[in-house]
């Protein structure tokens, strides 16, 4: 009885001599929790870069996380009850112009090609009516888009798609590439935006090129009624586009040239990028 006995105290004792360290570690499972899944509407944290995004500019006050450059062209730019604001009310030395030589303000994103990015009823209003385009009377150079910039703002080397007047050409979208310093420009046409607003698409290649496509304004919040159109039945820009290195800048842009029809106010409803 006491060999037994024995024996049993002894085996106790041995199994709980066993502590967690001796435990074979489980490093191939991390432990999961809300903090572990992935937000893709924040930067990518490897390269700053922005993916999965969607910005409806909700509220009043200024835009949250964006790239500005040369901010003091265009003071006025804000979230005004939910939508991009650019108030354009002075434009002395023509310092709000993307043309040539010349970078206005560009309130952007830094993405990696390949990318998406969409510009909701981007377009050109009156001071007192966003949603009224001002008239092409006088043939004004007033525009509002979407630009796509090198990484480094000093090389002057982007490509737009803008809403707007175009001198004569009132009621259009023009696109523009700049290659050193030096624009290329064309547009789709008088009265192809008849509102003064459309809706912007650019799509960056997996070869670093751009595709752009636009459409009449889809109000409806469903991108199934979507129904895009190439830019000028290609999807090209006017000449010889920028080299784009795997990395850009894509943002909004508001602009005129000299002061007729200044003031007014470029807007956007929504933007997202994939």
């Amino acid at each position: 009885m006491k060999y037994y006995t024995l024996l049993f105290v002894l085996f106790i004792a041995f199994s709980c001599s066993e502590k967690e360290d001796d435990l074979s570690p489980q490093s191939d499972v991390p432990e999961q929790n809300e903090n572990d899944q992935d937000d893709t509407t924040d930067d990518n944290q490897d390269n700053n870069t922005t993916t999965g995004f969607v910005d409806n500019f909700e509220g009043t006050g200024a835009l949250v996380n964006y790239v500005t450059n040369n901010a003091s062209a265009l003071p006025d730019v804000l979230r005004v009850s939910g939508r991009y604001s650019a108030a354009l009310t002075d434009n002395t030395d023509n310092k709000t112009l993307h043309y040539n030589q010349d970078q206005g303000r560009l309130d952007a994103k830094l993405v990696t090609f390949p990318f998406e990015f969409i510009a909701r009823n981007i377009g050109i209003g009156t001071i007192e009516n966003s949603q009224i385009a001002p008239s092409s009377e006088n043939n004004p150079y007033n525009f509002s888009g979407v630009q796509v910039h090198v990484e480094d703002f000093n090389s002057i080397n982007s490509s737009h798609v803008v809403v707007g007047h175009r001198g004569a050409t009132g009621f259009t979208i023009e696109g523009k590439n700049t290659l050193n310093g030096d624009s290329s420009v064309n547009d789709i046409g008088a009265n192809t935006v008849p509102e003064g607003r459309a809706d912007i698409r650019i799509v960056g290649n997996e070869n670093n090129t751009l595709t752009v496509y636009w459409q009449l304004p889809n109000l409806t919040g469903n991108s199934t009624s979507d129904d895009w159109v190439l830019y000028n039945g290609t999807g090209n820009l006017p000449g010889t586009a920028p080299t784009y290195g795997n990395t850009v800048y894509v943002g909004l842009i508001t602009y005129a040239f000299y002061t007729t029809g200044v003031p007014f106010v470029g807007t956007c409803d929504a933007i997202e990028i994939k």
